[in-house]
């Protein structure tokens, strides 16, 4: 993210305000190679819930939620940006993808309205390295609040560095560790494909509700 991207961030509403200035530098406008990876093509892929609630939290314009969702699974894209939502459900009408399918919700990841039953699968990618890291326990304990035993959590590891400024903020393998082992046991941790701006920068873990 630019300099003018992290001052226009930090101000009060200032995702929303980037989404009207239509700046959006992470949203590659497809799915991560890498998330196709684990879905589609590692060993692990089998260990991935092929039904139930999906969510991806900080969803921007859906394109995992569209990828993630099917017939089985229900796809849930949560942004804290109504002008992002609103351009979610547009692509859905374009796409003619069904509210049952794919559903997208404004709200805030801490306290949005969990439906019956939980998210049996969750995808966080440029959403753990947004948040403050500060915010970082929370995080880790609404992840354990929303994925009930036997579910997953893919966490798509970005920016792995050591920087101090953000958003993104650097994260490492050992900072997922620290804040999941108590509630998630860890399938996979591995090198994965990336979008070639973000090789080398990345890695891919799987995690289980206990």
């Amino acid at each position: 993210m630019n300099n003018e991207a992290q001052t226009i961030v930090k101000e009060e509403g200032g995702w929303n305000e980037l989404w009207r200035r239509d700046i959006h530098p992470w949203d590659k406008g497809v799915p991560s190679p890498a998330l196709i990876e684990v879905i589609e093509q590692k060993p692990i892929k089998d260990q991935i819930p092929q039904a139930g609630n999906v969510l991806v939290p900080g969803c921007g314009r859906g394109v995992d939620v569209f990828y993630l969702s099917n017939a089985h699974r229900k796809a849930y894209g949560l942004d804290i940006s109504p002008i992002a939502v609103q351009q979610c459900k547009d692509i859905r009408a374009e796409k003619g993808i069904p509210e049952s399918q794919a559903e997208f919700i404004t709200g805030d990841f801490f306290n949005f309205e969990i439906p019956q039953g939980g998210f049996q699968l969750v995808y966080d990618y440029t959403f753990f390295c947004a948040i403050q890291p500060e915010l970082r326990a929370a995080w880790a304990r609404r992840m354990a609040e929303i994925i009930p035993a036997g579910g997953v959590l893919i966490t798509l590891m970005y920016p792995i560095g050591t920087h101090a400024d953000g958003p993104p903020f650097a994260v490492n393998v050992d900072t997922y560790h620290s804040f999941l082992d108590a509630n998630f046991e860890c399938l996979l941790v591995d090198n994965c494909t990336s979008f070639e701006t973000r090789a080398g920068k990345e890695k891919i873990g799987v995690w289980r509700r206990k």
